[in-house]
């Protein structure tokens, strides 16, 4: 059986959903840092800031 034949079109359209995919994961790294810093910034003590980041689901190593 022949393999199936991809045309430019099929390129294209993976290269666009990766570029969409990059494009999200970036975006959500920057409201995860947004929310890390803004949690940061109301906490009373870095207790306070851990447990809120945790129920969050935010790990500070993983943040840039």
């Amino acid at each position: 059986m022949p393999a199936p034949r991809t045309t430019e079109s099929d390129h294209n359209e993976v290269m666009t959903f990766a570029h969409v995919r990059a494009a999200e994961k970036v975006a959500d790294e920057q409201r995860a840092a947004l929310a890390a810093k803004t949690v940061a910034e109301y906490s009373r003590d870095a207790a306070e800031c851990s447990a809120l980041l945790d129920m969050l689901g935010l790990d500070v190593a993983d943040l840039r």
